[in-house]
């Protein structure tokens, strides 16, 4: 009987060793209701453009900047990865240009504007250096911001990023650029400011970013580039970005796909983000 049970019990016991079962029995530890926004606020772009920014968690913790998804607001990461990170830093959350309550200012959008604008909001800030998250076009604004200003960034996590139009799968692009010209058509028939708004925004993954991976060379801070197994990326570029930084580690979500990665929040995700955190 005994050889019976430790044939049983062997398994479990080497499994939970090796942390197999401590993702799943911590997961229900993570923070999942929204933290207080301890602050809501607008700093001045050098346009004079008004850009949204909330402050939560401990604001005298280091903080942690998160930067959405194209079109997407501050707010992209409420309930999913905002809750846990508010309990280990000062999180800002930011609405790029055009989107939530933030203005959409003169000229073209661009990640060099809007990397601008993160730097005008640090300064405004009074943060000296941050570390950087960002999911999709956020993650390619978070990785342009670096490699200009890699002596403000503490660390770098990039999700789901590309740093050129040549890292997205063509099935992806095709759709990417139709819907774009399909604005622009739009937009020359119409005076809707809103039409002419969500051609821009769709605009900034239509030939942008423009880096090269010599570019991604120069970046000198821990990171952590996370992409899902079934992303619009190709794997082989996503990889060649985690081999391209120096010292850079990467997170492969199996299973995940681009915006799907979220699904695996507490299973995946916050595990392994936490544990780049902790190594710092």
């Amino acid at each position: 009987m005994k050889k019976i049970i430790s044939m049983f019990l062997a398994p479990v016991i080497m499994m939970t060793a090796f942390g197999i079962f401590s993702v799943a029995s911590s997961a229900e530890n993570y923070a999942t209701e929204m933290p207080e926004q301890k602050v809501h606020g607008f700093i001045t772009a050098r346009d004079g453009a008004k850009i949204e920014y909330a402050i939560y968690g401990d604001t005298d913790a280091e903080p942690l900047v998160m930067l959405p998804c194209n079109g997407n607001d501050m707010h992209n990461f409420d309930n999913t990865l905002l809750p846990e990170m508010a309990e280990h830093f000062k999180v800002i959350t930011v609405s790029p240009r055009g989107t939530g309550q933030s203005e959409r200012g003169e000229g073209e959008l661009t990640f060099d504007v809007e990397s601008d604008d993160l730097l005008c909001m640090l300064d405004e800030l009074g943060v000296e250096k941050t570390h950087l998250f960002g999911f999709s076009d956020g993650g390619n604004l978070a990785i342009v911001f670096t490699v200009q200003h890699g002596d403000r960034v503490l660390s770098l996590i990039p999700m789901g990023a590309n740093i050129n139009a040549w890292g997205t799968k063509i099935t992806n692009q095709i759709g990417i650029v139709f819907e774009y010209w399909m604005l622009c058509i739009q937009a020359k028939f119409s005076d809707d400011p809103a039409i002419k708004l969500k051609r821009d925004i769709q605009g900034m993954m239509v030939g942008q970013p423009n880096l090269t991976f010599k570019d991604l060379e120069n970046i000198n801070v821990p990171t952590l580039n996370i992409f899902g197994q079934g992303d619009m990326m190709y794997r082989s570029h996503s990889k060649k970005i985690t081999k391209s930084i120096p010292g850079a580690e990467e997170l492969m979500v199996k299973g995940g796909g681009h915006s799907s990665c979220f699904d695996y929040t507490h299973e995946i995700l916050l595990p392994r983000i936490l544990e780049f955190y902790e190594s710092l």
